[in-house]
Formats: C-alpha cells, sequence, structure tokens
C-alpha cells in the first residue's frame, strides 16, 4: 500500500479542520448559508492567518440599520461581534479603527465606551470619499467588513427584505474594491453584505431569497460566510488555537460568557434592535443570546479536539 508521506499529514488534517470549522459555522438559523459556504472555503483560515500576522492598523466596519424598526437603529447582529475582534486586537497591540455611519453610531459609541477603547477608535464619515483618505492616515491596510450592507448590482443597498435602505446607508464599497489597495477580508450571512460578491451570481441568485435583487456585488480576499454574522468572532478563536497558538487565550477571552452578555446590554441601551424581529430585545437574529454561546462552544470544541500538539 502506498502511504502520503508523513509531511503530507498536518496539511491534510488542518484542511480537515477548517472545512469542518465552516460547516459548523454556516449551519443554523440560515438564510442559505450552508448552501453558500461552500464556495467560500477556505476564508476562514486565510483571515485568521492574516490577523494573525498583519502590524498594521485595521478597519473594521459594520451597522446595519433597521429602518422598519419602531425606533429605528443598528441592529445587534454585527456590532457586538465586531467590538469582540476590536477588544482582542486591541489585547494583542494591534491598532484598530471601527467604521460605520451616522445612523449607527450611537451603538458603536456605546460598546466602544463599554470596552474602554479610546474614544477615536470610532470613525463616522461624513462622506464616502472621506474614507479612503483618512483610513490612509491612519496607516490601515487591511480592511473587514462584517455584517455591513454591500451594493448590489444596481449600486443599491437592500435588507434581507429587499427594502431599499439606501437613504440610510453610507456606502463603504470602494474601499473593498479589488484596486482599493487594501487586503480585504468579509463576513456575512445574508448574501447582501459587503465581501458576498465574492461568491458566485449562480449561487447568490439560487440560494438567497430575492437574491437577483438584495444579492451584494462587492467582493473580498477571504469571505467568512456564517449562519449568523455574530458567529464570525466564535470561529476566529477557534481557528487561532490553531493559527496563533499564543494569542489563542486572549481571543477565548474577547468571547467570554460575561463579556458577550456585557456587550448585548450594552447595544440595547444604546437602542440597538434585533435585525430579524426589529425589536429591542436580547436576542440577535431572532435568537437568544444562549443559543449563540452554544455555537461558539460547538466551534471552540472542534478546534480543541483537533488542537495541535
Amino acid at each position: 500500500m502506498t502511504t502520503a508521506p508523513a509531511s503530507d499529514a498536518p496539511v491534510r488534517d488542518r484542511q480537515s479542520l477548517f472545512a469542518a470549522l465552516e460547516a459548523e459555522l454556516a449551519q443554523g438559523a440560515s438564510r442559505g448559508a450552508d448552501a453558500l459556504a461552500p464556495h467560500a472555503a477556505g476564508g476562514l483560515e486565510r483571515a485568521a492567518r492574516h490577523l494573525a500576522q498583519t502590524r498594521s492598523p485595521i478597519a473594521l466596519f459594520t451597522g446595519f440599520y433597521v429602518a422598519h424598526a419602531e425606533r429605528p437603529a443598528a441592529e445587534t447582529d454585527g456590532p457586538l461581534t465586531v467590538l469582540a475582534i476590536a477588544e482582542a486586537l486591541s489585547a494583542l497591540g494591534r491598532e484598530v479603527v471601527i467604521v460605520t455611519d451616522a445612523p449607527c453610531a450611537p451603538v458603536l459609541e456605546r460598546l466602544v465606551a463599554e470596552a474602554g477603547l479610546p474614544a477615536s477608535t470610532l470613525f463616522t464619515p461624513d462622506a464616502a470619499d472621506a474614507l479612503d483618505p483618512a483610513l490612509k492616515a491612519r496607516g490601515v491596510e487591511t480592511v473587514f467588513a462584517i455584517e455591513r450592507p454591500g451594493r448590489a448590482i444596481d449600486g443599491r443597498c437592500y435588507s434581507m427584505r429587499a427594502s431599499d435602505l439606501s437613504a440610510h446607508t453610507l456606502a463603504f464599497d470602494a474601499v473593498f474594491s479589488p484596486r482599493s489597495g487594501y487586503t480585504r477580508l468579509a463576513a456575512g450571512d445574508g448574501g447582501n453584505e459587503i465581501g458576498m460578491g465574492a461568491l458566485p451570481k449562480a449561487a447568490l441568485f439560487t440560494h438567497i431569497d430575492q437574491g437577483q435583487t438584495i444579492a451584494s456585488a462587492t467582493g473580498a480576499d477571504a469571505l467568512i460566510v456564517a449562519g449568523v454574522s455574530h458567529w464570525t468572532s466564535y470561529a476566529l478563536a477557534a481557528a487561532m488555537r490553531h493559527v496563533a497558538p499564543e494569542d489563542a487565550a486572549v481571543w477565548r477571552d474577547a468571547v467570554s460568557d460575561a463579556r458577550e452578555c456585557h456587550r448585548l446590554s450594552a447595544a440595547l441601551s444604546a437602542g440597538a434592535v434585533d435585525g430579524v424581529t426589529a425589536l429591542s430585545a436580547p436576542t440577535i437574529d431572532g435568537l437568544p443570546l444562549e443559543t449563540h454561546l452554544a455555537k461558539r462552544d460547538a466551534l471552540m470544541a472542534l478546534a480543541n479536539a483537533n488542537r495541535p500538539a
């Protein structure tokens, strides 16, 4: 029997692990994410490795405005995840810029303050063309969008219900252009977010409700597809167990029960609403925090069961 060289085994084991993490990440509460995830294979590992290795400032983008809520505000999905990532990176000595627009700013302002990050961490540009010069002035080389509306083929931004959000959304898509010069990371769950344009149009149109209208045309160099975008920080924390074991404890602490509960409470106190129910309730995409924490534990269990020697 012919056997593979011993040096191939770690590669195959790593590939199997990340395939398992991506499959678990896309399952549950899915609006088609499980069908889209195979088209983004490898995105989680590429994103995690880049975050672990880069030393230049990183810009994190989020904020999905729920215009039809009784009290319109940013949704809970997205900002909490960005803050978890920002806290982990900051604890590791990396410089972070959090970017949103004016309608979503109150929720992000509260979260930044609650995390003890400098107020200057949050950047809310007045116009889209002010964004690129500001990021370059800060030395940003990596942009990472998590649950942020992306422009569709017609140039407009849409909700999952195909409502036009353009009047409430400052388009950040230009810095995610392949010609922007930035390393472009992204995460989403509904097909209408920045980064999802990296997927084949046929897949978006087939697996996303009203995909031909709402699907984002803006891509990314590494795309993470999740059943709920909130799980992105959990997947990265699990991935760091293998990609950067020396940093894993910091990432795990950033998504601890206490920190997750505190962030959700802070977001709600600033007016955030659930993007699915449009209610100011302690849920994310219609699911209680306990369900999200169970997904975190499932991802961490996969990583721990396959931890490097």
